[in-house]
């Protein structure tokens, strides 16, 4: 745990290497970070999002970061893409090194591979320390092949009610889990929930990459991940006759672009876009006429299909960043930290830094960093789930 220094003043600086020698790598980016950092302070905070280009040293790059940075609280992890000082570099070699200066900080980190005692909200507050009142913020990097992300929010969130909960699911490395680095140790596979609280505000902006298309149907009947029945019919005829009434523009996104929007707020009439989370359709049976989606479905939830395309990705983060830009704090923001999904980037908008460069543009000149993820954490209203295709991004404000 760190030591609090209330003399501090908020700040955030990043830098990337592109070097393939690791040890190079970390004091290239390290000489960056010390190039800005306010008045040659130690950091409290040091994150690294690393290629696997780096496996072979990942259990050294905890003791380079301490020794080119000094005792400091560390954690990161393997990563398909980086973000470092407002670049994007995906499906390279490269490492992105990020050091917070957080006045009065008081951080702890938690290796979680098991649920805590008898899994109870009691139990997981204990866990992490958390107090009835606690509104820490909580950086969370997850394996998926180990630790199934949604179980864990819903736990987090019982433990640390209306606390702010943002990170993503870090990169398999082929067919080993995905590395998580915390001081001088590498786990492989569980996750990192890293527990902020200090003189600063760590807020979350989730842009989404889909827009709702037909109607909201209500799930009438299912079994774990698999809708049997909507209030309208099979999913199958339901597809079937949305699917005949589309567009030319949305007949050509169907096939690669469908998904299930499941909306999460459990409020009552008419939803927006980003009231629902988009979970992925992963088969139709034709006999049946059921659908299994990725992820477990209770009777009476409310669903609306959605298609992922570049204008709609482009227009809901140009909104939510217009809106940041105009707010009351925008001048008191300091940084960012940036968990895409691996959907996005070059892949979706045919073009490097696209979500970087738009947040720089509307917000400021501030450090903007993080990585590319399997799944993006963020909230949908007073609670937090894993996203896919979005940019989440956890803002730190002075205050």
């Amino acid at each position: 745990m760190t030591t609090p220094n209330p003399n501090r003043e908020l700040a955030l600086t990043s830098a990337v290497s592109e070097r393939l020698d690791t040890r190079e790598a970390v004091r290239e980016a390290a000489n960056a970070i010390r190039a800005s950092a306010p008045g040659g302070q130690t950091p409290d905070l040091v994150l690294a999002f690393v290629s696997p280009h780096h496996a072979k040293a990942f259990g050294q790059i905890g003791a380079f970061i301490r020794e080119e940075l000094g005792e400091t609280t560390f954690l990161g992890g393997s990563a398909a893409g980086v973000i470092g000082a407002g670049r994007e570099l995906e499906s390279r070699e490269a490492i992105s090194l990020t050091a917070a200066f957080l006045p009065d900080a008081r951080l702890v980190v938690h290796h979680i591979s098991d649920a805590p005692g008898d899994g109870s909200p009691a139990a997981w507050a204990a866990a992490l320390g958390a107090r009835p009142d606690d509104r820490r913020a909580c950086l969370v990097l997850v394996d998926p092949s180990t630790c199934e992300s949604d179980m864990l929010l819903r736990n987090l969130d019982a433990a640390l009610p209306g606390s702010c909960k943002v990170g993503g699911q870090a990169s398999p490395i082929g067919d080993r889990p995905a590395a998580l680095f915390s001081g001088a140790r590498v786990h492989r596979g569980g996750a990192l929930v890293c527990l902020l609280d200090g003189a600063f505000d760590v807020t979350a902006v989730v842009a989404r990459a889909c827009r709702p298309i037909g109607e909201a149907f209500i799930v009438t009947r299912s079994r774990g991940n698999v809708i049997q029945e909507l209030n309208a019919g099979k999913p199958a005829e339901v597809l079937r006759m949305l699917h005949e009434s589309l567009g030319e523009r949305d007949n050509a996104l169907w096939n690669t672009s469908l998904f299930l929007g499941v909306d999460m707020t459990q409020t009552t009439g008419t939803r927006k876009q980003g009231d629902f989370v988009i979970r992925n359709v992963l088969g139709v049976d034709r006999e049946s006429g059921a659908m299994a989606i990725d992820c477990n479905l209770q009777s009476y939830q409310v669903v609306q299909f959605h298609l992922r395309d570049r204008e709609t990705a482009t227009a809901d983060l140009t909104r939510q960043l217009r809106t940041l830009g105009l707010s009351d704090h925008a001048s008191r923001i300091r940084g960012a930290l940036l968990f895409s999904g691996v959907g996005r980037g070059e892949r979706l908008f045919g073009m490097a830094n696209h979500d970087s460069d738009e947040f720089l543009r509307r917000v400021g000149a501030v450090s903007l960093s993080g990585f590319f993820c399997n799944g993006e954490i963020g909230p949908v209203g007073e609670r937090n789930f894993l996203h896919g295709y979005t940019s989440v991004y956890a803002v730190f404000s002075a205050r």
